[in-house]
């Protein structure tokens, strides 16, 4: 289920989480080596507990959930001591490392999808001797459930109704024995999906109709490529035992709200069919569920190399670019054109390519792996047809690594549309300009401390407008609307109710001005350390321009 979490509130807390499993995966390493100090066990559960609150705090359930069975899990530990098995430390080091990359995922899609973690919460679980949560247990169905669409009810005796079920179950039985047995063939899931059906029709406009019309949008995802794993083989299984309970309940009884959500998460995996297409729009899932492929795909990228990682790479790569081109360079001027000169750069094309292909960047790879074969042939000074299609490829290498670098960035802006453009080139740019940005926030702010420490003197904010206006204009071109629009009302507000009057502002409302200016400035500064603390900062600003009597003019949006 795709959630909104407290992001702001992560990325103040992330790095202390960082540092805190850090220590504890340290901690139960040197236990696992020597189990004869139970105080790291001490510090384990103090720090396991500390990482549980904070979640808690920030409202992430699978993350909490998670973090509360491995602290159960190390409390455990302490009380087994040296008994403690091989397969609890296994299953803490997974936790460990799971609940770090997820948290970073969780700022990366500025989302969280906490069914990614069940794999390492029921790991976590099944060492604590408990059961697994099944599939659907993180999909919160809305309180009133939506009716399935009419089928004309059966109306049939209850001696023939009895009859009736026993020919669905068998139906459905039948399908279900090679399903367990993995030999299911189209033919099987439909059988069971007609049983089904037919169960809705039978229950006609009863409760119990949800429950087969939901089933039957299951079996078909299953028939479709949705893997057919032990937890939907028992969800099959307890769908043989609701039929055979219509005997008793005649389809009156409220459906398994449990039963319900483990079917529609089966449904939300699958693509569109006919009948999973109407049960995935009545419940929304589109909106809050992952299909097979894109689960496999965000795992693959939760549990892929981590940021700090393909930054690393990504620095050398571009310390490798950068050789290259200074020896093309060199090359255009006409020196070092020679056959050796030419060997040396095909070989540190070719290293760079193994190295995208590390990083997965296999078409950036295979360019550059067609670049080092033409340099291989150059033998006099090259044409500039090609020189200039090797710095394209050069060109479009840095940018491929530069968008990676991008995507494991939290809050970085991914939208580049000229190929032409380094974005690596045009990051530094940004960068800069948000520090000068800052730079003027600060200077203006000093000027305005000054003025106040001078008794009023005016003198000290003759240029605070000017400089207000300036960075106004740098955040506008960083497309950060609501921040500008904000300094331009402080700029006014200084020019007419400061520089412009006879009476001076009261210290309230200086420390409005000063509420405002502040908070672009912690926003500018959230941006400058990778931390994006959220838009709820700049309407604290609005806000306080708006009672100053300068409310923004400009556009909001961002």
């Amino acid at each position: 289920m795709v959630l909104s979490p407290n992001l702001a509130s992560l990325n103040l807390v992330k790095a202390e989480v960082d540092a805190t499993l850090a220590q504890v995966e340290a901690q139960v390493s040197s236990y696992v080596e020597e189990r004869n100090s139970p105080v790291l066990l001490d510090s384990c559960v103090e720090g396991l507990d500390q990482i549980l609150g904070a979640l808690r705090l920030i409202e992430l359930p699978g993350a909490v959930e998670l973090a509360s069975g491995m602290s159960q899990l190390m409390r455990q530990v302490q009380t087994n001591g040296p008994e403690a098995s091989d397969e609890t430390f296994a299953a803490l080091g997974q936790g460990i490392m799971v609940l770090g990359r997820y948290l970073e995922y969780v700022q990366l899609k500025q989302g969280a999808s906490p069914q990614l973690l069940l794999p390492a919460i029921n790991q976590v679980r099944a060492a604590l001797g408990q059961a697994p949560l099944p599939e659907g247990f993180f999909l919160q169905l809305p309180k009133l459930l939506p009716a399935p669409p009419a089928l004309p009810q059966l109306d049939v005796s209850p001696e023939q109704m009895v009859a009736l079920v026993r020919r669905l179950r068998l139906m459905y039985q039948t399908g279900l024995i090679s399903v367990l047995r993995d030999h299911a063939d189209i033919p099987h899931f439909r059988m069971m999906a007609r049983a089904c059906e037919r169960a809705q029709q039978l229950c006609g406009q009863r409760p119990q109709a949800l429950t087969w019309w939901v089933a039957a949008a299951m079996i078909e995802a299953l028939q479709h490529g949705v893997v057919v794993n032990n937890p939907r083989k028992v969800l099959l299984g307890q769908l043989d035992r609701q039929l055979k309970a219509l005997i008793q309940n005649d389809g009156n009884g409220q459906p398994d709200r449990r039963l319900l959500g483990d079917s529609l998460y089966v449904v939300g995996l699958s693509d569109d069919t006919e009948k999973t297409a109407a049960v995935r729009h009545e419940f929304g899932l589109a909106d809050y569920c992952l299909t097979q492929t894109q689960m496999t795909t965000e795992y693959e990228l939760m549990c892929g190399p981590g940021g700090s990682v393909i930054k690393t790479v990504a620095s050398v790569l571009r310390d490798e670019l950068a050789q290259v081109k200074d020896t093309l360079d060199i090359m255009s001027r006409g020196a070092k054109n020679d056959a050796e000169s030419y060997q040396v750069m095909a070989d540190s094309l070719n290293r760079t390519s193994q190295t995208l292909v590390m990083l997965g960047l296999l078409d950036s790879s295979q360019a550059m792996r067609g670049q080092a074969e033409e340099v291989r042939k150059w033998s006099g000074e090259p044409d500039q047809a090609d020189l200039h299609a090797l710095v394209d490829t050069l060109m479009d290498v840095e940018n491929a690594v530069a968008g990676l670098v991008k995507r494991v960035t939290p809050g970085a802006d991914m939208q580049i549309n000229n190929s032409r453009v380094s974005i690596h080139q045009l990051d530094e740019a940004r960068a800069l300009l948000v520090g000068e940005s800052r730079s003027g926030l600060s200077l203006a702010k000093r000027a305005i401390s000054s003025y106040l420490e001078s008794d009023r003197d005016l003198m000290h904010l003759t240029n605070v407008p000017s400089t207000l206006q300036s960075v106004a204009g740098g955040l506008s071109f960083l497309a950060i609307e609501r921040g500008a629009a904000v300094l331009r009302s402080c700029s006014r507000y200084i020019d007419a109710r400061m520089l412009s009057a006879e009476l001076q502002p009261n210290m309230a409302d200086m420390e409005t001005l000063a509420d405002a200016i502040s908070s672009v400035d912690y926003f500018l500064e959230s941006l400058e350390a990778n931390k994006p603390i959220g838009e709820s900062i700049l309407e604290i600003a609005e806000e306080s321009v708006a009672e100053l009597g300068f409310p923004v003019t400009a556009a909001k949006a961002v």
